[in-house]
């Protein structure tokens, strides 16, 4: 979908070093993405679950939409159905993180939005009580879904 244009910041974090540590317990590049949730379940205390499953209804849509997000209803099928990798709570945010190998060449800012969105009408909490992030073992880009579907007024 069309989003708002947003600022993505680049750092390194926790998360990284934790990847870099799990890939090394992966046998084949198949195994990646449990081994590092498994291992981020285990060693990391902000990490809450992984595999976490969504869906985003047309009911929700025209809600968000409603309440003045710039969310195109023409521009999807639902409901959207998926699975956060790792959901972690940290400085008082509710942190939703997609690992990708290969982060630097990814841009999963509508895949992470719709779960930000997912989990806040499930939930029923402020969509700035989230921040979004893709990573890998080198980069940790993240957002806040805030920024992608409102403008400030």
């Amino acid at each position: 979908f069309k989003h708002l244009k947003i600022t993505t910041l680049s750092k390194s974090n926790l998360a990284n070093k934790l990847t870099a540590l799990a890939l090394n317990l992966a046998k084949n590049n198949k195994q990646r993405h449990e081994v590092i949730q498994d291992f981020m379940l285990t060693n990391d205390t902000t990490t809450l679950a992984t595999e976490v499953p969504i869906y985003f209804t047309k009911d929700d849509l025209l809600y968000f939409k409603s309440k003045g997000f710039t969310i195109n209803s023409q521009d999807y099928q639902t409901p959207v159905t998926g699975h956060i990798d790792i959901l972690q709570i940290r400085n008082n945010l509710i942190h939703i993180l997609d690992y990708k190998p290969d982060a630097d060449k990814e841009k999963p800012i509508q895949q992470l939005t719709i779960y930000a969105l997912a989990i806040a009408s499930r939930t029923k909490l402020d969509l700035k009580s989230f921040k979004c992030a893709w990573f890998d073992e080198n980069n940790y880009y993240e957002f806040f879904p805030l920024h992608v579907v409102y403008k400030k007024k």
